[in-house]
């Protein structure tokens, strides 16, 4: 797959005592992610910081990278997440140009962050 220049990326920190759980429901969600259409790229970057996985999408302009945001696939996929992590974050990045004078506004990614309801077993 080869993306553009539009990504979406979802950092999950696993709880431990959920990693079974959340890595079956990692897989499902995996598959539904990729049936969501225009999805350009999907980059599962190295473990971070212990337990957190973080995941790139890449989709070849905003549009797609909001129809992917916002369909019932991958908000069905985050509840799902949301379920058996300790956090679930989530960032847009969309291109842009830089000046050198200084007159650039700052970047910042816009941020999804949700916390988990206590899990009973």
């Amino acid at each position: 797959m080869t993306g553009g220049g539009y990504r979406y990326e979802l950092t999950c920190e696993v709880d431990p005592e959920h990693e079974r759980a959340y890595r079956d429901t990692m897989a499902e969600s995996v598959i539904r992610w990729f049936a969501i259409d225009r999805l350009g790229g999907f980059r599962p970057l190295a473990e971070i910081d212990g337990n957190a996985v973080r995941i790139q999408f890449e989709f070849p302009d905003r549009q797609a990278l909001e129809t992917f945001v916002s369909s019932e696939a991958n908000q069905e996929s985050l509840a799902a997440l949301r379920s058996v992590c300790e956090r679930v974050e989530s960032h847009r990045w969309e291109p842009g140009a830089v000046t050198l004078d200084g007159g650039s506004p700052p970047v910042n990614p816009q941020a999804e962050t949700a916390v988990p309801e206590e899990i009973s077993e």
